[in-house]
């Protein structure tokens, strides 16, 4: 069996622009990680060397439930590597599917989200490639963020999922981040991409001209609180968007306890099982138990 430092080698996960990904199995501590083997040519780079250690201690710092931890960087006989969480689950595009996602599930999901992102953002780190691939759903339902730190490395334009600013080639910050999130929610509470796949000059000029349609208007089951909410993540100017992921989280918070409210109200209304029956279900019901009884024979007709 392979091993790298502490870490045997279980199997092959993947490959991209950063190098190689194993499952292995880190035999000091035992447990499961992802471990990323850095492509050679990027590791003997001594300025990209250095850009991406420094991106990846930023990500390393990050502690959130919600976030996909980097356990270590660490070298062996001058292969560069990093040990990261294992998320056992799936991404989120496998989940949506192209069908709209459960609204209170859909909720929660973005809330984990706007919960990490904004972890992070108080450290400084911008995530920059917030997407339904860098966001992966464990077989509990929860959210976890891929690749805090590593996203401008990973070689993958975020594509569909762009800000404004990143198609143009501007400057990003935390809302960056954010408008990403509303791509996100967007697709996953209408089962739709927010811009529509196309080559990508006219995919660029999508996200930075056409304005997204309300939630509700493509997805009538959707209550209308989450309109403006989608509509603020989603604004072209950084001025003009929601202004932190905590803010966000906190308002779509807010409509997921109105949700909640709605649902127990409408099961509080709603007549018992046995009162919807009505007396010719309760008769059917009756006269089924008493044939039952008679054909096993417990109970005789007549003398």
């Amino acid at each position: 069996m392979q091993t790298v430092g502490d870490y045997n080698l279980l199997e092959r996960a993947g490959a991209g622009a950063l190098g190689e990904v194993y499952r292995a199995r880190d035999t000091r501590r035992g447990r499961t990680v992802a471990l990323q083997l850095i492509a050679p040519d990027l590791a003997s780079d001594s300025r990209r060397r250095e850009a991406l250690l420094q991106d990846a201690r930023a990500g390393a710092a990050l502690s959130h439930p919600n976030i996909a931890a980097l356990y270590e960087i660490g070298e062996d006989q001058g292969r560069l590597f990093f040990a990261c969480e294992f998320v056992a689950g799936e991404p989120l595009k496998t989940l949506i599917a192209g069908q709209p996602v459960n609204t209170r599930h859909a909720l929660d999901i973005a809330i984990q989200v706007a919960d990490a992102l904004a972890d992070a953002h108080a450290a400084d780190v911008v995530h920059g490639g917030i997407d339904t691939e860098t966001i992966a759903i464990t077989p509990k339902g929860n959210a976890k963020v891929l690749g805090f730190g590593l996203s401008r490395w990973m070689g993958r334009e975020a594509g569909a999922y762009r800000s404004p600013e990143q198609a143009l080639g501007e400057r990003t910050d935390a809302r960056t981040d954010i408008f990403s999130l509303g791509v996100v929610l967007f697709e996953m509470l209408t089962g739709r991409r927010a811009f529509p796949a196309a080559p990508p000059e006219a995919l660029a000029l999508q996200i930075v001209r056409d304005t997204v349609p309300a939630p509700s208007s493509v997805n009538p089951a959707l209550p209308r609180e989450l309109d403006p909410i989608v509509a603020k993540a989603l604004a072209k100017s950084l001025d003009q968007r929601a202004e932190s992921a905590a803010l966000l989280a906190a308002e779509l918070r807010a409509v997921a306890a109105i949700l909640d409210v709605r649902s127990e109200a409408a099961e509080a209304a709603s007549p018992p099982r046995s009162a919807r029956r009505g007396p010719s279900a309760g008769w059917a019901l009756l006269l089924a138990l008493l044939g039952a009884l008679a054909a096993a024979g417990w109970w005789k007709w007549g003398g």
